[in-house]
């Protein structure tokens, strides 16, 4: 712990990105488990791939909050997550298609994160004299 009580912002931003990779490498083998047996489609596997990657981005980003500010914290997240995702597509493909699907998940990893940093952002309210008041405190 750093001082003062809060934790490194390294390890909220760590927390993060392993949520959201254990969330899409989970729902990416239901998925797989789901179109083998015949229950999804295989048309619709790539939509549900990327409503994946959103979610997972956004609920890693949502998880960094309290470490970081909002914005930050779910771009941090968003975009650590992507370049995992870069890397092993690079490592295992040997390149990534940038113009077909690849692209659109790392754009999608992307979105969430954004996505993630504006709902934090809502979610502080205003007192009535029109101070900025931070809640992310009575979550801890």
């Amino acid at each position: 712990m750093a001082k003062g009580g809060k934790a490194a912002p390294w390890k909220g931003v760590a927390r993060g990105v392993l949520a959201a990779l254990a969330l899409y490498l989970c729902g990416t083998a239901l998925l797989a488990l789901l179109m083998v047996k015949g229950a999804v489609p295989e048309r619709a596997g790539f939509p549900v791939l990327m409503v994946l990657c959103v979610a997972s981005a956004l609920c890693g980003g949502l998880l960094a909050v309290p470490a970081l500010p909002p914005l930050p914290a779910g771009m941090a997240v968003s975009g650590c997550f992507a370049g995992v995702l870069l890397a092993v597509g690079a490592g295992c493909w040997q390149g990534i298609t940038w113009m077909g699907r690849g692209g659109v998940l790392l754009l999608g990893a992307l979105a969430g994160g954004l996505l993630a940093g504006v709902l934090a952002g809502s979610r502080r309210g205003r007192s009535k004299k029109g101070k900025r008041v931070n809640h992310a405190s009575r979550f801890k």
